[in-house]
């Protein structure tokens, strides 16, 4: 036994080694040159500010839009801006948080593909495995030249859902669906349905109820996600043409040919006994090739599939599960297939150096805390009513409409405002900030309404003369409440739930030792 847990500790440790090749770009000074990373770091930067401020969940980020303010955490991919949060304050600055995010995920997903694989096949088969899954090429292409956080950490979380699965694992099964389901919206939206039939495929009937209990722990965010969508352009607007990308995903499918390889040699392999899992994999390899490939340019004149999907490459993180099943499979028991396997782990090694001479780029931590982009592609999370923006920021936060008077600030932030107001006529007090669904105002302690009609969509609020106390204030609506206490009510009951299956697993390991001592 000693030697059994010895030698996963060495293949674990060489596939930190492992990672910490590949992720040496990471390592350097400066931050890495991709098409979306700096805005993952100022998304960071302003989610953290707000969530310092009091806000939460964090849904609007004040300082985004010219800082006017942007609903855009309401609507994209949360995880890894909370767990970002942590670690700044612990200390760590917002790029090498993201740094941090990037390589855990990482060199964490491989370590649970690895011992997911364990539960299938001989220990150095699931290494190869896991090796195919720290070089997959679109795993590389996301961190190296799109700088796709979100979509970094949801391959990173995929593989320890299964590993729970298989290990029966109750108290990990519903924290990992929770964290994937918030980790990326596209990929939640492969992998979540993806899981819900591998457990019936698996005929892993007791862990349906865990799976329900991490979905239900996400619905602080999907509900509102959902619900709120009548509110801004995002229907309205195409974010990219699909059609424009097949090359990019032609690329990596062609460098991802060692998983396929693999794949055709087990299928085809008449020895190998086929098992309904052998099809799954395979249909998931399938799938990302035909959706990934021009194949598929007919259905991605869908409106729908163009606007939450985007780009047709994102197919290929089927592949992040699928792949490295099919390169241990290979290597399992025959030993003239198993170094075919260790060649294809090695093509895959291969094909990744030209990612070790990624570009970096150095910047002081003031560029990404004080930019003010909105962060996404189209600013498709504009709120409908706001038909032009501004393109620089104001130049104050509260300025009168009409009328005029004196201004006292008690506490001015992103998302709190508290004044008091010495109107010498009726007024309309401006505030430079976006209206979003959420912003209420109290004068003088009664409710007070809230007038965003201008094309700018800012608010704006009457104020009668005389001396008033002005307090806005961005917080939960009904709706967004009700989403945050069916996800409280869930982490409740994932708590009564692990405390249930642990009483029992405790008495039976007193009986098992009760019965060795006996013997």
């Amino acid at each position: 036994m000693i030697k059994k847990n010895s030698r996963v500790i060495f293949y674990i440790i060489a596939l930190v080694v492992f990672g910490i090749f590949l992720l040496l770009p990471l390592l350097k000074h400066g931050f890495l040159v991709t098409d979306d990373g700096d805005w993952m770091v100022i998304r960071l930067s302003a989610f953290y500010q707000s969530f310092r401020e009091g806000q939460f969940p964090v849904r609007f980020l004040g300082r985004l839009n010219q800082n006017y303010g942007y609903p855009v955490a309401n609507f994209l991919y949360p995880g890894f801006l909370y767990i970002g949060s942590f670690l700044h304050f612990l200390g760590f600055s917002f790029q090498n948080t993201v740094k941090i995010i990037l390589g855990g995920s990482v060199i964490i997903g491989s370590i649970g593909v690895f011992l997911w694989l364990r539960y299938f096949f001989d220990i150095f088969s699931s290494f190869l495995g896991s090796i195919s899954y720290l070089f997959m090429p679109y795993l590389l292409y996301d961190i190296f030249k799109r700088g796709s956080v979100g979509e970094v950490l949801a391959i990173g979380i995929a593989p320890f859902v299964l590993y729970a699965i298989d290990g029966k694992n109750k108290w990990l099964l519903p924290l990992t669906v929770g964290l994937l389901a918030i980790s990326h919206n596209t990929l939640a939206a492969f992998f979540i349905p993806t899981i819900a039939f591998y457990i019936i495929l698996r005929k892993k009937w007791e862990m349906i109820i865990p799976y329900m209990i991490g979905l239900g722990m996400s619905l602080f965010f999907w509900i509102p996600a959902f619900y709120e969508q009548k509110y801004i352009l995002f229907s309205r607007v195409l974010v990219s043409n699909p059609l424009i990308f097949f090359p990019h995903s032609l690329q990596t499918i062609f460098l991802s040919t060692p998983l396929f390889v693999a794949t055709g040699i087990v299928i085809l392999d008449k020895k190998c006994t086929k098992t309904k899992i052998h099809w799954f994999f395979l249909g998931l390899v399938c799938i990302s090739i035909f959706f990934g490939s021009p194949l598929s340019a007919f259905i991605w004149k869908s409106k729908a599939l163009t606007q939450f999907v985007q780009f047709p490459y994102r197919f290929l993180a089927l592949l992040s599960i699928a792949g490295p099943w099919y390169i241990a499979s290979l290597g399992h028991k025959d030993m003239k297939q198993r170094f075919v396997a260790g060649i294809l782990a090695l093509i895959l090694i291969f094909t990744s150096m030209p990612y070790q001479y990624s570009q970096n780029v150095v910047r002081e931590e003031g560029f990404f805390t004080t930019n003010e982009g909105t962060t996404t592609v189209a600013d498709e999370y504009f709120p409908k009513w706001v038909s032009k923006k501004f393109e620089t920021r104001p130049q104050k936060k509260l300025e009168f409409y009409s009328g005029s008077g004196r201004i006292t600030e008690h506490k001015v932030t992103s998302q709190t405002i508290d004044i008091t107001i010495e109107s010498t006529e009726p007024s309309v007090l401006q505030i430079n900030t976006i209206y979003y669904p959420g912003w209420g105002a109290m004068l003088d302690d009664s409710p007070v309404i809230i007038s965003y009609s201008s094309m700018f969509g800012m608010m704006q609020i009457k104020i009668p003369s005389g001396t008033h106390h002005l307090f806005v204030q961005f917080r939960e609506t009904a709706s967004r409440f009700m989403a945050d206490i069916a996800s409280l009510g869930f982490i409740i009951l994932y708590g009564v739930y692990v405390l249930i299956s642990y009483i029992p697993y405790r008495k039976k390991q007193k009986i098992n030792i009760k019965v060795k001592r006996r013997v």
